[in-house]
């Protein structure tokens, strides 16, 4: 963020090995594109203290381990990933200090880092450097407490309790007054105030220019409308007379995620000149802003969230001459300090620099570019703050502009709005805060009801702006102002007659023109042929021999399943059904008999009460919504098919989903709520195998996996459910001798009528009210 977090942590070490005689270890945990600038940073403030810069190679990392076991150094500067690759040997290490860069990286008490250095790395002291403490919500703030101080902070349930009323959201809120919001979040304040220090920039550079933020709303192509209406629906269109595309239509998974690409560019249109930028709102609004920037000297950094955008762009760069660089995920780390000096040197002639927001938003001295262009908000504001930081930090000399790109009418709406929200509660926990050793009460007191005054008064205009209103968010004087409006009229005066901005639907292809049922049609036609064969015949089932049935054989191939071992299993449990068949054609059967069958039944039947708890716990998980209102449990109802995830099945010794833990409570297999928890964790710890620490089905795994937990330790202890985020009711559940009696008379009725679906969502709905 610029506030002098390395220096500060430099000095205090500094200080501590020369003036209290505490040699160290001091152990730096820095990510992995900062740390070469940490050992710049220490060698050119504090030369006399010995570092090791622990990366590189395993014979590398070899050689530094032995530096390591003789003591010879006091800091030792590594990354968060060899913290965890190489703990066998730096966790030998008796270290006087842990600290942590960027340390709302530990926001999450459950993630491989934390668990790590708490099992593993023993000190007396921790420290965590972050600008963000808090980004989502107050428990990340409480994970961070507990990581420094867990004697302390031992409860997330208590700490939630006492301080979350104020920023709960309207379905579960207790309803707070101005002065009791105010009261318990002073309280928070007071809590954490011993344990916090946070600096200002304009405390730290009094002469640090302004940094001005615009949201600027784009609308749509008829292409992307068209796109955007079917995968709202859950469908992709493609072109089926196209060789390449023989599936037709798809129906895809992570709509919202696809619906963001949409909102970007439909990656459709041929990336040449024109029919690129008219076919995307963002890229038409970046033609009109970038060729100002450029005949005004502004350099530009761009930031997204994907890569295939990235690629786009570079596409859009080299076909209008624009000088640029690239830094994602992808970009070695010993590259980007070479791309940062070329885009940083005096005469550099490079006009943008387009960087991925997760891996270019940390630990980049960028301050040679005056313009931010934020092309797709992420879900944590604070992604983006970082990002905006790269360029206004110390050092920079002129006003800083910063231009969010979002779509109008679009999902891109909704990430804005859950965006301000987890702002908001930034702005009442630590910069209400004033945590700085030097604010008064009342300085905090005002501060603290001038935000919650300010509350739902600074919503944005939602209309699209025009040339003029754009130039005067991009005009830093009224020179620029008049250049960028004589630049217009000639834009418009070289623009073909009767071609608009973006394309029309007049210019679409004919598939594109499809109705979402149209596009339904095609695809189940196109499922129907991968089955049936070309003719979309339906056949008969057909059992070859006492094998399996042709649909049984097909599922196995599909699945990868051995279908030699399912055809062996099938004829013998065939052979064993014909012949009791043959020899017992009557109901009645001898002693024998029925003595097997009490063998086979299980020893005590599964009571009703028992059933309707774990319908209720199951979809209490299901319709569990966050903060912005988003329901988890999406990605887990049904797990894709083998085909189409192969990968995840080979990883994945025992595939779970939703679907296949209701047929699983429907035909009575769990014996207890155990067992279906153990199901549950299955579930969740499979995605987080299967998933990238720190992705968004990752942390959603996590908390379904504590939500279900607690859920079901409430209903064990006082027969009631806790009350979820935006659920149908409010009411919680409990269990009376009046309603067991019901259910068992239930019970009775069901053995009866065989209408187990129906029955399901009746217990369900009964349940939770």
């Amino acid at each position: 963020m610029g506030l002098g977090k390395t220096i500060q942590t430099i000095a205090m070490i500094a200080h501590l090995v020369e003036f209290k005689g505490e040699m160290g270890p001091y152990l730096v945990i820095v990510p992995l594109s900062t740390l070469s600038n940490w050992v710049l940073e220490f060698q050119k403030w504090a030369p006399s203290i010995s570092i090791i810069g622990y990366k590189g190679s395993p014979n590398t990392r070899r050689l530094l381990a032995n530096a390591i076991r003789g003591s010879r150094f006091n800091v030792l500067i590594t990354t968060y990933e060899y913290i965890i690759k190489d703990k066998p040997v730096l966790s030998k290490v008796k270290w006087k200090f842990q600290i942590v860069d960027e340390g709302h990286r530990m926001k999450n008490q459950s993630c491989k880092l934390t668990q790590v250095l708490n099992t593993h790395y023993m000190s007396p002291h921790r420290i965590l450097l972050t600008g963000t403490p808090l980004q989502n919500k107050l428990p990340e703030l409480w994970a961070l407490m507990n990581f420094l101080l867990p004697s302390i902070f031992k409860s997330v349930a208590t700490f939630e309790q006492w301080f979350n009323a104020p920023f709960q959201n309207a379905g579960e809120k207790v309803e707070l007054n101005e002065e009791e919001s105010i009261l318990i979040i002073r309280r928070l304040h007071k809590v954490l105030r011993p344990f916090l220090l946070r600096r200002l920039k304009k405390e730290v550079e009094k002469q640090l220019p302004d940094k001005v933020e615009h949201i600027i709303r784009c609308e749509m192509s008829d292409l992307q409308h068209q796109l955007y209406k079917h995968m709202k629906q859950g469908y992709m269109l493609m072109d089926t007379n196209d060789k390449k595309n023989k599936s037709g239509n798809k129906a895809l998974m992570n709509t919202i995620m696809q619906l963001r690409k949409i909102c970007n560019h439909p990656f459709i249109t041929t990336c040449e000149g024109v029919p690129l930028v008219r076919a995307a709102g963002k890229f038409e609004l970046m033609q009109r802003i970038l060729p100002k920037m450029k005949a005004t000297g502004h350099k530009v950094l761009i930031f997204t969230q994907m890569t295939q955008a990235i690629l786009l762009m570079e596409d859009y760069f080299n076909f209008y001459g624009y000088k640029y660089l690239r830094l994602d995920g992808s970009t070695k780390a010993d590259d980007r300090g070479e791309l940062l000096k070329k885009f940083n040197a005096v005469n550099s002639d490079y006009d943008v620099f387009v960087l991925s927001t997760r891996a270019g938003g940390l630990g980049l001295n960028l301050q040679t570019a005056d313009t931010v262009i934020i092309f797709d908000s992420d879900w944590n504001p604070h992604q983006d703050m970082q990002a905006q930081d790269r360029a206004h930090r110390i050092g920079q000399k002129n006003e800083v502009r910063v231009l969010r790109f979002v779509t109008s009418q679009s999902v891109e709406e909704r990430i804005l709005a859950a965006a301000r929200y987890k702002l908001t509660v930034d702005e009442k926990v630590i910069q209400a805060g004033k945590f700085d050793n030097k604010s008064s009460g009342n300085d905090r007191r005002q501060m603290l009801m001038d935000i919650i005054a300010q509350e739902g008064m600074d919503e944005e205009e939602d209309e699209i702006p025009d040339d003029e209103t754009i130039n005067m968010m991009l005009q830093r004087n009224q020179e620029e102002f008049e250049l960028f409006q004589k630049m217009d009229s000639e834009r418009i005066m070289n623009q073909k007659p009767g071609q608009a901005r973006l394309m029309e639907e007049h210019e679409l292809p004919e598939f594109l023109t499809k109705t979402v049922e149209e596009a339904r049609d095609e695809m189940e036609d196109a499922d129907r042929s991968k089955i049936y064969g070309k003719g979309n015949r339906s056949r008969r089932e057909v059992n070859y021999g006492e094998g399996l049935t042709e649909e049984q054989w097909l599922s196995a191939v599909d699945n990868g399943d051995d279908v030699n071992a399912l055809e062996e299993a099938a004829k013998k449990s065939g052979v064993t059904g014909k012949r009791k068949r043959e020899e017992s054609p009557e109901p009645e059967s001898s002693s024998k008999d029925n003595r097997k069958k009490k063998k086979s039944q299980p020893s005590q039947p599964l009571d009703d009460e028992t059933i309707k708890k774990m319908k209720a716990l199951v979809d209490y998980i299901v319709e569990y919504e966050d903060s912005e209102g988003r329901r988890l449990s999406d990605p887990f109802i049904h797990l894709p098919p083998k085909r189409d995830l192969p990968d995840y099945y080979e990883q994945i010794k025992r595939p779970v989903d939703v679907s296949k833990i209701r047929n699983r409570i429907r035909s009575e297999k769990y014996r207890s709520l155990d067992e279906l928890e153990r199901d549950i964790n299955t579930m969740c710890k499979n995605a987080q195998q299967y998933n990238i620490e720190g992705s968004l089905i990752f942390e959603d795994s996590v908390i379904l996996q504590s939500v279900f937990t607690s859920a079901k330790q409430m209903l064990e202890a006082t027969g009631k459910l806790p009350t979820s985020l935006k659920r149908k009711t409010e009411e919680p559940l409990e269990i009376d001798e009046e309603s067991k009696k019901s259910k068992k008379s239930k019970k009775k009725k069901r053995k009866k009528h065989d209408s187990s679906e129906e029955e399901e969502a009746t217990d369900s709905d009964e349940y939770s009210d």
